[in-house]
């Protein structure tokens, strides 16, 4: 059975969309399509499960609607493959480019975690890495416990019940999917990391999550920012932290 790749994709997109199913195709994986949300052009208010207030009390200031379509894709995303009855599923992004061999350590690695299925998650496009220990070694690549689980989530393999554990917690919306990776899954302890990475991002400039009414960094920002980005942080390290020496 090949293993099935799920790409999320805006309609008005093909060819970011014929490029992932050929790199797919030749690696040997089944091409599933996720039609993702376009936020762009919306406004706040219009997405009903966002909370700006707990989004400002978190990241220090409001998401985009560019960011918001983002995390609805990658929910739509989660719930068709939790949908699909599938046990593990790689969730892409459809900027994502294969790294070398990197589709056949994936493939790997899907196989591995079939068999340990007590683990939620693992990142297979992630470039920087804090707060880890080893576990295994696939395909030449280190899978590693993520303590502090990485950022950018273009290239996700999830099991069943680490996508439905996810979803249990993914609303209300109050910061981008993959801070949102990072909060549940740091948490969790159940999150893993392939080192090096299989996928990179970047084969097209991303449009889910293109940045909409201002640059993200200075948008709807409260006085406080610093300090919430600061607090949020430390607080998910020291979580980190806690799991790796302690257990």
């Amino acid at each position: 059975m090949a293993e099935a790749g799920w790409v999320i994709n805006l309609a008005d997109s093909p060819a970011r969309m014929e490029h992932a199913a050929q790199q797919l195709s030749n690696a040997g994986f089944e091409t599933r399509r996720v039609d993702g949300f376009d936020g762009r052009g919306m406004r706040l208010a219009e997405f009903k499960s966002y909370d700006d207030r707990h989004a400002r009390r978190f990241m220090g200031r409001s998401m985009t609607a560019g960011e918001l379509g983002c995390y609805e894709s990658h929910i739509r995303a989660l719930t068709a493959f939790v949908d699909s009855g599938d046990e593990v599923g790689l969730i892409l992004e459809d900027d994502f480019q294969f790294s070398g061999d990197g589709a056949a350590a994936i493939a790997e690695t899907m196989s591995w975690l079939r068999a340990n299925p007590i683990w939620h998650a693992i990142n297979v496009g992630a470039r920087r890495l804090k707060i880890t220990s080893p576990l295994t070694t696939l395909a030449s690549r280190s899978l590693l416990k993520a303590h502090y689980f990485p950022m950018l989530a273009h290239a996700m393999i999830w099991t069943r019940a680490g996508a439905q554990a996810f979803l249990a917690e993914a609303r209300p919306i109050f910061c981008p999917a993959d801070n949102m990776y990072r909060h549940v899954l740091t948490r969790s302890g159940k999150g893993l990391v392939l080192n090096p990475r299989g996928a990179s991002a970047g084969a097209f400039d991303s449009d889910i999550s293109a940045r909409s009414g201002g640059s993200r960094s200075t948008y709807g920002r409260s006085r406080l920012y610093g300090w919430r980005k600061q607090k949020r942080l430390w607080t998910e390290k020291a979580i980190a932290a806690r799991h790796k020496y302690l257990g």
